[in-house]
């Protein structure tokens, strides 16, 4: 027998209609680090007397199931976890999808173009329809090529020198299959086969008072052993941001039960590629500029769940109810300005942003609107720089009527 490996261990989700009702279909397959989620039943030591110094059998408590889930800062499949912890965000087209034709030589008469569908041919002279004339050079031909590709119904043209950048007219993803081809490889170069590029920004936002609930099923297909725990609400969100290293994330995930089977319930689940993002690709901001002074901080969102701990002959809770929302962290500043002292001194409140960006399609941007600054100590413990730490918390914001935002910016339709 085949003993399991975390290398081979897999994780597949889906948010459930019904609480602690796994649905048949619909599951993803989910990216982490590490995870132990999984029922767990505890021992109580018999307190009986009379019997001697030998124990008497010991007794069942009741059923817990939560973990931590340590899962990658990736900018498609964080989204699920989001959901999880704000609820269904509100998605919108936010990005044009992108490409471009470069001309290498200047093109000879019959050399074509497709664009989105549509056939683009070079001629000598008196071009017409379809049709573009040949200039005297690259960049000339460019010019008369972009002409005649812009007032298409679904892709823009404008040339620049001998380059032809073309942008989807509509915002979105699809942008991203209008189709690119030529029959004159030698002499035009394609950005690639299609537009790429066109991205969704997904908008999540605090406070939501009825939170989505999840099937999460944990798989070691070595044993086999696959593990589904039904009824889980996702409690808490933490991530460290530095300079360096792996960003990831720390999801709290509070679940009813587990049922524990030989074959995967998951079926054939969706999966999106895992593109990570980095920690170098981070910055924080306050009002809207850049924090430079910065060495460490920590982001996290809480929705304190509660479970109903009621009594029932399975040992399990019946639900998780949220919470006050609790968004804090911490700001560890080199001591170089009065700045975020000055504000905590002040007792005014602020805007905290953090931001991940790989570029225009793929982000991801965590507002707090109403941060609250301590005032805190200089930690001189050597030659060395002088550190400050700021134990932030935020608050509601009366005019935003929210706490925080986050927008995850990506090519995915919908979570």
């Amino acid at each position: 027998m085949a003993r399991a490996r975390g290398a081979n261990a897999v994780m597949a989700a889906v948010f459930e209609a019904t609480y602690g009702v796994t649905p048949g279909t619909g599951f993803r397959k989910l990216p982490f680090v590490s995870a132990n989620l999984g029922e767990e039943q505890s021992l109580i030591e018999s307190d009986l007397l009379g019997y001697g110094r030998d124990p008497l059998t010991p007794a069942y408590d009741v059923v817990s199931n939560e973990s931590d889930i340590v899962v990658p800062m990736d900018h498609r499949n964080i989204g699920f976890w989001l959901k999880g912890l704000f609820g269904n965000p509100t998605t919108v087209a936010t990005v044009a999808a992108k490409g471009s034709l470069t001309l290498l030589a200047n093109l000879i008469a019959n050399d074509t173009v497709t664009v989105d569908g549509v056939v683009y041919t070079a001629v000598a002279s008196g071009a017409t329809g379809q049709q573009f004339n040949i200039g005297a050079n690259a960049a000339a031909t460019a010019t008369a090529m972009a002409a005649v590709i812009n007032p298409s119904a679904n892709v823009a043209a404008v040339a620049t020198g001998a380059v032809v950048n073309l942008t989807a007219k509509a915002l979105g993803l699809p942008g991203n299959a209008r189709a690119l081809a030529t029959n004159a490889a030698a002499r035009i170069a394609l950005s690639g086969t299609t537009l790429t590029g066109g991205a969704n920004g997904h908008t999540f936002v605090s406070g939501t008072q009825n939170l989505p609930s999840m099937s999460i099923e944990v798989g070691l297909p070595d044993v086999p052993f696959f593990g589904m725990n039904y009824g889980a609400r996702a409690n808490s969100l933490s991530v460290q941001a530095q300079r360096s290293g792996l960003l990831s994330a720390t999801v709290n995930v509070i679940a009813q039960g587990e049922v524990m089977a030989t074959a995967t319930a998951a079926g054939t689940p969706t999966v999106l590629d895992v593109e990570r993002f980095s920690q170098f690709q981070g910055s924080i901001t306050r009002n809207g500029a850049v924090l430079g002074n910065i060495v460490s901080a920590e982001l996290m969102y809480s929705n304190n769940l509660e479970k109903i701990e009621v009594i029932r002959s399975d040992g399990r809770i019946a639900d998780i109810d949220p919470g006050i929302v609790k968004c804090s962290g911490n700001l560890n500043a080199r001591f170089q300005d009065t700045s975020l002292l000055d504000q905590a001194t002040a007792r005014t409140p602020c805007e905290i942003a953090f931001g991940w960006t790989i570029d225009a399609s793929r982000s991801l941007l965590f507002t707090a609107h109403r941060v609250f600054l301590p005032r805190g100590n200089r930690q001189i413990q050597g030659p060395g720089g002088i550190q400050m730490p700021f134990a932030w918390q935020a608050a509601l914001d009366p005019v935003l009527t929210k706490t925080c935002t986050v927008v995850l910016t990506n090519d995915v339709a919908s979570y």
